[in-house]
Parts: structure tokens; C-alpha cells; sequence
């Protein structure tokens, strides 16, 4: 390589040029192992990846119809084997593979794949302790990031598809060492309301970015909750322990907004558009009913005789009328002779009744002397006549024969 002269310069272009000759010339083709990160398959079947290890990580390419012979997921360990090139768009090197084979699983993925296998045998991803979602949920919660795409996602899936529900949510971490325990809060803070159904998640990313949602902290809050629990992690390839243990998995956090939101305002419109038909219907056919019911009623022989029944009634009870008033007069003229009767009977049984036949009452210190008694011993006695009494001094008594 000839020497840069001094005080030259060379454009950005030609020192990539350069780089990349060094690079595919000096060093060629390479055989690395590593760790697979962040792997995806894009719309045009190119394949990009990140090999990684312990101190280290480079970026790779498997273009489309080259060979791959198993599936690739974040955490394997593979050989590559290919030539190492410059990008230089981006100007950074890259290894473009023609050859990838298995060679191991990573740390991450056998912690995963330990994980998995315990509580499978725990009973956790048993299909028959799943919980069903609710038809119509008006209190739907999410537990995802504040900053992240997820959020916004949901929440304009929601108001679109159902805009009259209320979103209750309980913001968490869902990346980092703090964020196994922030999304298990939230999951129990949420299991203290009245919401009926709650999204769990977020965007995609590498192995390590969805780490969080691959820990038993999380697994256990999530089987815990009496809530139903959707979970919404990562893009449709992606699965975590926390999808395996929710009561439903969502491929992304919109498809979980629109799992929970089933019956979307235009079809509620719809059914209750046809409720209301349906009972539209109904209502006519039951009231054609009843006027053909009160018209055979008032052709009925019965009914056109009503009047003359009614009239019959009337006379009748004018009768029972005047039969009362007289029976009333006769027991009023009786009860009226009894009481007569009781009157004189009472009034000749009075203690004065005698005065008014002439008869007196002999009477000393207001006490009357019966007619049995003796007037020896009275000096004086009072002669009680109606309307006078008179007052008399004994001098003398004497026996009748």
C-alpha cells in the first residue's frame, strides 16, 4: 500500500475503499463463534444478526437464498463462516456470511429454556387455568413503559376500536435490572381495582431487551392475577415465559389492544342495531296481538250484552237499596220503643220518683230514714216533698195499729 503523501487528503469514500480492501485482502475469508443477538428477517428475506460474546460483538448479513438448515433464535450459539467487508453507508465492518451451523445454545437460552421447563411442570402454561377474556371490557389495564412505542400504540388501538373504555394505566420499567419487579407490581397494583382485563408488554428487541419479561418474578405475578392477562411482548416472533404463562398471547401490543377490544364500536353498533330491530319486531307482533285480541273482545256476545247486563244490575241494586232503608226503619222504630220503655222503667226506679205522686221523704242530717226505721230518737227530721222540704220538731211517737 503506497503512502499517503503529507498535507493530502483523501475523501471519506477512498478511505473506506481502502479499509474495506484491507479488510477482505489482509484478513479474508473468517470461520467466528459467537452468540446469536438481535436477529430478524426482513421484508426482502435478507437476514441480519449481531454475533456477540463476553468482550465483543459484529455485525452480520445472511442474504437471501444462501443456506440455513435450522432456525435461528437470539441466545444460540453458531459459527459463521464468510468474508468480513465494510458497509459503507454506515462505515462499519460486518461479516457477510455464507454459512451459519449450530454450534451451542447461549447462557440466556439455556437460563430460558431452564425457566420454561420448571414451570411447565408446575402446572403454569396448563391451558385449563387460563382465564377467558371478557366479551365487553369497559376497564381495561396496561402495564408497559411510559416512553416506549407500546403505549402509544394501545391507546390509539383502544380509542379507535372502543373509545368509551377507560384505560387504567400502571407504568413500569420493562427493561434493565429494576424491571422484573416494577412489571410484577404493577401486575398486583392493577389486581386491586375493578379492571377487567390487562395488557402486559412492549416493543420488540434482542434476547436481553425482553429479558425481563423471561424471569420467574414476572411468571408469578402474572399467574397470580385474577385478572385476565394478555400478553403483548415483542414482535410476532418473538415468545417469552411471560407469553406461555398469560392467559392469552398477543403477537404485538396493537394486536393485544384489539384482542381485548373484540367487539369494536362499529359491530356493538351493529348488534345493538339489531337488538333493537329484534325488539322492534317483537314490540309490533305483540300489539297486533292485543288489538286483534280486544277486537274479537268487543264483537263478543258477551260484551254487546254488557249494557243491558248493566242496566239489570242497576235496577237491582235500587231495589237492594229501598229493601235496606226499610229493614233500617223497622229496626230503628223497635230500638226506638225498647228505649222508651228502658227510659220510664229507669225513671221509676229513681229514689225521687214517688215525690211526683204525692209521696215525701223523711230526711235528718242528709241522710234519708228508711221506711223500716224508727223516728224515736230524732228530735228534728226534714220532710222532703217535691219542691218544698219542711222542717219538723217530734215531741212525740206513738205505734200505728
Amino acid at each position: 500500500m503506497n503512502p499517503q503523501p503529507k498535507n493530502s487528503a483523501i475523501s471519506v469514500t477512498e478511505l473506506t475503499e481502502k479499509i474495506d480492501r484491507l479488510l477482505t485482502y489482509g484478513i479474508g475469508d473468517v470461520r467466528v463463534s459467537g452468540e446469536v443477538f438481535n436477529f430478524k428477517t426482513v421484508q426482502s428475506g435478507h437476514r441480519y444478526f449481531t454475533l456477540k460474546d463476553e468482550g465483543a460483538q459484529i455485525s452480520c448479513v445472511l442474504w437471501k437464498g444462501r443456506p440455513l438448515s435450522f432456525k435461528v433464535a437470539d441466545g444460540m450459539r453458531v459459527i459463521v463462516e464468510g468474508r468480513l467487508t465494510v458497509y459503507p453507508p454506515q462505515g462499519k465492518y460486518q461479516i457477510d456470511c455464507s454459512r451459519i451451523t449450530q454450534q451451542g445454545k447461549g447462557d440466556l437460552y439455556l437460563a430460558f429454556e431452564a425457566l420454561k421447563q420448571e414451570l411447565a411442570a408446575r402446572g403454569y402454561f396448563e391451558r385449563a387455568r387460563k382465564k377467558r377474556l371478557p366479551s365487553l371490557p369497559w376497564r381495561i389495564g396496561v402495564v408497559t413503559s411510559p416512553n416506549g412505542a407500546a403505549i402509544e400504540d394501545i391507546k390509539s388501538t383502544l380509542k379507535r376500536r372502543m373509545p368509551a373504555c377507560a384505560i387504567y394505566f400502571c407504568p413500569a420499567s420493562v427493561q434493565g435490572e429494576n424491571a422484573p419487579g416494577e412489571i410484577a407490581g404493577a401486575i398486583r397494583t392493577l389486581n386491586q381495582t375493578d379492571c377487567e382485563v390487562m395488557i402486559v408488554g412492549r416493543g420488540g428487541g434482542s434476547l436481553e431487551d425482553l429479558w425481563a419479561f423471561n424471569t420467574r418474578t414476572v411468571a408469578q405475578a402474572i399467574y397470580e392475577s385474577k385478572i385476565p392477562v394478555v400478553s403483548a411482548v415483542g414482535h410476532e416472533i418473538d415468545f417469552t415465559i411471560a407469553d406461555f404463562v398469560a392467559d392469552v398471547r398477543a403477537a404485538t401490543p396493537t394486536a393485544a389492544a384489539e384482542l381485548v377490544t373484540e367487539r369494536d364500536k362499529l359491530e356493538l353498533l351493529g348488534v345493538i342495531a339489531e337488538k333493537q330491530g329484534k325488539l322492534s319486531r317483537r314490540m309490533s307482533e305483540i300489539l297486533q296481538k292485543r288489538k286483534q285480541a280486544v277486537a274479537a273482545l268487543a264483537n263478543s256476545y258477551a260484551l254487546q250484552r254488557f249494557p243491558e247486563r248493566l242496566h239489570n244490575y242497576t235496577q237491582r241494586v235500587d231495589e237492594a237499596e229501598e229493601r235496606m232503608e226499610l229493614a233500617a226503619g223497622r229496626i230503628l222504630g223497635s230500638a226506638q220503643q225498647r228505649l222508651s220503655a228502658l227510659s220510664a222503667h229507669l225513671e221509676s226506679l229513681h229514689p225521687l220518683s214517688p215525690l211526683r205522686r204525692g209521696f215525701a221523704l223523711l230526711r235528718s242530717e242528709s241522710r234519708l230514714i228508711a221506711a223500716g226505721e224508727s223516728l224515736e230518737g230524732f228530735e228534728t227530721v226534714e220532710i222532703v216533698r217535691q219542691g218544698e222540704v219542711a222542717c219538723v220538731k217530734i215531741e212525740r211517737v206513738s205505734r200505728g195499729e
